[in-house]
């Protein structure tokens, strides 16, 4: 038998069957585009995300079954804060308003100020910001009032995909945290939140811990997806958690180093941390997918995005060649300083107005040079992230490289001398869908995650500092720091 882990993401979800000792039995990859329609929106069409996943979760269940180890039990990682409202036949209503949507920041910042930012972190483990459901809601309600009157449900991609599969809409705890209209503390739909932002809990899914028996297939989705009668349906939760889970990435002292369109680190804690030095560097705390822990997310929202864009724009010859752009990079550390705004800012800041900014560009300056300064740019900017989150207790003495970014050893060997700590490249190349079968398999088997045989992805390779260069970092950093914040005081 095997077990599948399903990962939902901003342009593209995938699937993954494992088999019972881990080992990758059939995957499948479906894209989809993320509109537009006007400056700040950013959407994603809820059927054609539901099209996508039901072809990978066939497919993905097909190689499996093909090989004599059909899927028994399936989870979903599911991105964070987006929403579908659906009416009472299930009809989606309106395209999800996905994180890097901004319309929703200026009634998040009117509403905060109402009801008090410092309460709502205290209830939800999170500051105010305009990418979470709430947020989004709000706008919805005062811009869309006839759709918000049609709306019987508004359910994160977890819990439609688990309503489309068959069962109750349900969602993991992580997931839900990603809302901002979930106590942290009781583990449920904050009757408080709800009332003032003028929704019910009752128009939510149902949120469970994450490895917790949610369901089955129905008999018909099964027959069309070529799954088993009776498939388990597992609660998962946000991508960033699984991920976390997926790489072994799961105890004090490790995290999670993730490198996609989002750059970010996780780590966890085996306690619910509040404290003065988080709330300001809005870095949050939420449940973990493993029972009794928590997680803190550090991000920046220029990640491999930005791969992209420079490959496109300023390196047409290298024909989308990621591995000779970072292999045009110079050995040492650049001369240039870069504040990696590209998009909006992620974590401390949420700058949504400061735009990016490169200092020390000369006409010597080479476009592998360039490049090499984003990345550190990027990578000092997780830095700074880092330091706030050692200053509330989260420990990190290791990172777990994950993420397509990841895959380059280049990228991963600057990361670990500008943070000057040792980073794990693990075989696995798709976390999330590793986490969410491992909860699959724990729920199926009756065993804890952490029990379960081969729980901890092989190490492929460990990466760490090189001393000269992680001491010159050191002197950057400091420089760095002082023309950061001289950008954003005077822009």
């Amino acid at each position: 038998m095997s077990f599948l882990g399903v990962d939902i993401g901003s342009s593209r979800v995938k699937a993954v069957a494992f088999s019972e000792e881990g080992r990758e039995l059939g995957s499948a990859s479906r894209g989809y585009p993320v509109s537009s329609p006007a400056p700040g929106f950013a959407e994603l069409d809820g059927e054609e995300v539901m099209r996508a996943a039901f072809d990978v979760i066939g497919a993905a269940a097909s190689a499996a079954r093909s090989g004599g180890d059909p899927v028994r039990a399936l989870a979903i990682s599911s991105q964070g804060e987006a929403f579908l409202p659906v009416d009472g036949s299930g009809t989606i209503l309106a395209p999800a308003m996905i994180s890097s949507d901004t319309r929703a920041t200026g009634l998040m910042a009117e509403f905060a100020a109402g009801f008090g930012a410092g309460r709502l972190y205290r209830i939800t483990g999170h500051t105010p910001s305009g990418m979470f459901t709430l947020a989004k809601l709000l706008w919805l309600a005062k811009f869309r009032p006839e759709i918000r009157r049609r709306a019987k449900r508004f359910l994160c991609f977890e819990d439609l995909l688990v309503s489309r599969l068959g069962a109750e809409p349900a969602m993991g705890w992580p997931l839900a945290g990603r809302t901002m209209l979930f106590d942290v503390e009781t583990h449920r739909w904050s009757e408080e939140l709800c009332d003032a932002a003028g929704f019910s809990p009752a128009e939510f899914a149902r949120v469970l811990p994450s490895g917790t028996a949610a369901g089955t297939v129905s008999p018909r989705v099964a027959a069309a997806l070529g799954l088993e009668p009776g498939t388990l349906i597992v609660s998962g939760g946000h991508d960033q958690a699984l991920a976390a889970l997926g790489c072994g990435a799961c105890s004090p002292g490790c995290a999670m180093y993730a490198a996609g369109s989002v750059e970010c680190i996780a780590p966890v804690h085996s306690r619910l941390i509040r404290s003065d030095e988080l709330f300001r560097g809005n870095l949050c705390c939420y449940d973990f997918a493993l029972p009794g822990r928590y997680l803190s997310v550090a991000y920046s929202l220029t990640g491999s995005n930005f791969m992209q864009y420079f490959l496109e724009e300023f390196c047409r010859d290298l024909g989308g060649d990621y591995a000779a752009l970072a292999g045009s990079m110079p050995p040492e550390p650049s001369t240039l300083n870069v504040l990696p705004y590209f998009t909006a800012s992620g974590t401390p800041y949420f700058d949504t107005r400061t735009p990016g900014t490169v200092y020390g560009w000369r006409l010597t300056t080479t476009r592998g040079e360039l490049f090499k300064a984003v990345q550190e740019g990027i990578a000092m900017e997780m830095r700074r992230n880092l330091e706030l989150l050692t200053a509330s207790g989260f420990q990190v003495e290791v990172l777990v490289a994950s993420g397509g970014g990841c895959r380059l050893p280049a990228l991963v060997q600057l990361r670990a001398d500008v943070l000057n700590l040792p980073f794990r490249v693990i075989a696995s190349g798709e976390a999330g869908c590793r986490g969410a079968a491992l909860l699959a398999r724990s729920a199926h088997c009756g065993v804890p995650v952490e029990k379960l045989p081969g729980f901890l992805p092989a190490v492929t390779a460990e990466l760490h500092p090189e001393p000269g260069r992680a001491a010159r970092y050191q002197e950057k950093f400091e420089q760095w720091k002082t023309f950061t914040d001289t950008v954003r005081r005077e822009l």
